[in-house]
């Protein structure tokens, strides 16, 4: 069942599948593109930070109060907030009326019933942020859900350009679907600066900036993985993990020199809709090209691979190519139907969709938390990001060696293990900084089980439906990732320990879940749906993925490979 895999393979190995190509394609689209990408996808959660506030009560002037908290002490009454601490309430203040003014302050006595809704405006701690459509439009207490449901909004987007554009690259390509993603990227971002007061036109710009949220990054991941050897293919997912990471430590710096969410923006968004400007670096993806049957289009690829590489001569031309890969069936394919055709196929599918919501619950869950939690915004931002550039590497390096299933779940079990102690010392203004630590430890796994779920699903589904595997993937956690901002927010409003418990919980389904997937390193990838059906039938589950002899592998293809052309050059002999 491997031969046609090993047919294009070989293929790819004339033309170079590791070459200049190779390293320019990955550098300028899966590293320098995905930075990009992934500055304007996330910019909009610092652009939502919401700064403490209080009501604004008018008066200190008229009593020559200077001391800010001395006049909040007056004004306004205490509440216990997340932590359990009794602070001053954000959303109520003492009803003072003239009446208290004509006498000094120390005759004021307030009773519960005096506490009225801010009626004033607010004041907003402006120590990181100048302004947000947040302070713009006071959008908290009675609006304070706004911030929380334009988050769920932007999942909902991301689940429906999934859908969408996730199928599109199975059947239009990966190159034209990339470039859709980054002008509808760019365009949503840029009507959102200029929308701000208007909630529900700023909500639907909100959506439009995440509908290819999930495309963006898949179109060049897929090419690359499609036109360079299978040992590689861990290498080029770090690349797009160090581009995506570099970009989210680069984001928190841009926020904090501008101190401005509409400048912030602009300086996030404008430089990804530059890659628009370089058809000549992009290539569709010969090998799906290929499988769909369009042998002259798939020639033309490779050629230009293989000049890139160095190589002036094919030993094959269209015909040549044609003849040798024209046996395959042109499956049909039903969408995303088709990944349940099979009971082994259904079960691969389910179980990486439940990695994936875990995932996807737990990173963005981390990421809304690092914003809002005490001390600097941009710098929690930055430390959580940062932490993702070691953990690839660890994921490289563990999927690489013990596979990518078992560490898969050996990152789940730990995160789960982290945040039992974070529910116990969180709410601890003194335990602070263990906190903060204990939850980059948890970002650090939560990372190591994105590339290694990320990488598994690539593997696991064949070329006709691998975009459209990952794409139901992301489609089924960005539903269930609506949580992730209602967790924060009740953690942020109610309890700090909420959204800790969630994540244990999760982690500890994840991990059962990754193990009970099939070992896909040192595997070929799966050409045909028939061959993804009967993928890990004799998997063992207590096993460790050995590496197969090169010798063997290289002699089984070059024989296979050179049975084919033999077969093919006979003919046109004959012809």
């Amino acid at each position: 069942m491997e031969t046609d895999d090993a047919a294009f393979d070989g293929i790819l190995e004339k033309v170079g599948n590791d070459g200049r190509f190779q390293r320019r394609f990955n550098v300028i689209f899966n590293v320098g593109a995905i930075m990009f990408a992934s500055m304007s996808y996330m910019s909009i959660i610092l652009a939502l930070n919401k700064p403490p506030h209080n009501c604004h009560v008018p008066g200190m002037e008229r009593f020559n109060i200077s001391d800010v908290d001395a006049w909040r002490n007056l004004t306004l009454p205490k509440e216990t907030d997340n932590k359990g601490v009794l602070s001053f309430s954000k959303c109520k203040m003492y009803n003072l009326t003239e009446d208290h003014f004509k006498v000094h302050y120390s005759e004021w006595s307030f009773q519960e019933e005096d506490e009225i809704a801010c009626v004033h405006g607010y004041d907003y701690d402006r120590t990181y942020y100048d302004r947000t459509p947040i302070t713009e439009n006071d959008w908290v207490c009675d609006l304070g859900q706004r911030e929380t449901n334009i988050f769920m909004y932007n999942r909902f987007g991301e689940l429906v350009g999934t859908f969408i554009f996730g199928q599109l690259g199975d059947t239009l390509g990966r190159r034209p679907v990339f470039y859709f993603s980054v002008l509808i990227i760019t365009a949503g971002r840029l009507i959102s600066m200029f929308t701000a007061s208007y909630y529900l036109v700023f909500s639907i710009a909100a959506v439009l900036g995440s509908l290819t949220a999930n495309s963006i990054f898949q179109a060049p991941l897929i090419i690359a993985m499609e036109i360079s050897k299978s040992e590689r293919r861990g290498y080029i997912s770090m690349m797009q993990c160090i581009g995506w990471t570099v970009g989210l430590c680069i984001l928190p710096m841009v926020f904090w020199a501008t101190r401005d969410w509409f400048w912030a923006l602009m300086f996030t968004t404008i430089p990804i809709f530059l890659f628009i400007f370089i058809p000549q670096y992009l290539i569709e993806s010969p090998r799906w090209l290929a499988q769909r049957g369009y042998y002259g289009r798939a020639m033309t690829q490779l050629r230009r691979i293989a000049t890139v590489n160095g190589i002036r001569e094919l030993a094959f031309d269209e015909r040549t190519l044609e003849k040798l890969l024209s046996h395959r069936k042109v499956e049909k394919v039903y969408g995303m139907a088709s990944l349940f055709s099979g009971w082994r196929m259904a079960k691969n599918t389910i179980l990486c969709v439940i990695c994936w919501i875990v995932v996807s619950i737990t990173y963005f869950t981390l990421v809304l938390l690092s914003s809002r939690m005490d001390g600097n915004p941009f710098l929690n931002f930055l430390w959580q990001s940062a932490i993702e550039l070691p953990a690839y590497k660890i994921g490289q390096m563990l999927s690489d060696s013990i596979g990518r299933r078992l560490s898969n779940s050996l990152a789940f079990m730990l995160a789960t293990c982290i945040s039992v102690p974070i529910l116990f010392i969180c709410r601890y203004s003194e335990y602070e900084t263990i906190t903060t630590v204990l939850t980059i430890s948890i970002k650090l796994c939560v990372s190591i089980n994105f590339f290694a779920v990320n990488l598994q699903s690539i593997e696991i589904y064949p070329t006709c439906l691998r975009q459209t595997g990952l794409a139901f993937a992301a489609i089924a956690s960005n539903l269930f990732g609506v949580l992730g901002p209602y967790l924060v927010y009740l953690g942020t409003e109610y309890d700090v320990r909420i959204p800790f418990l969630a994540i244990g919980g999760l982690s500890a389904l994840g991990a059962v879940c990754a193990l009970l997937l099939p070992e896909t390193l040192h595997q070929a990838l799966p050409e045909s749906i028939e061959q993804a059906r009967k993928f890990g039938k004799h998997h063992r589950f207590f096993s460790l993925p050995k590496k197969p002899k090169q010798s063997a592998v290289k002699l089984g293809q070059e024989l296979e490979e050179g049975k084919k052309l033999n077969g093919v050059y006979r003919d046109e002999d004959q012809a």
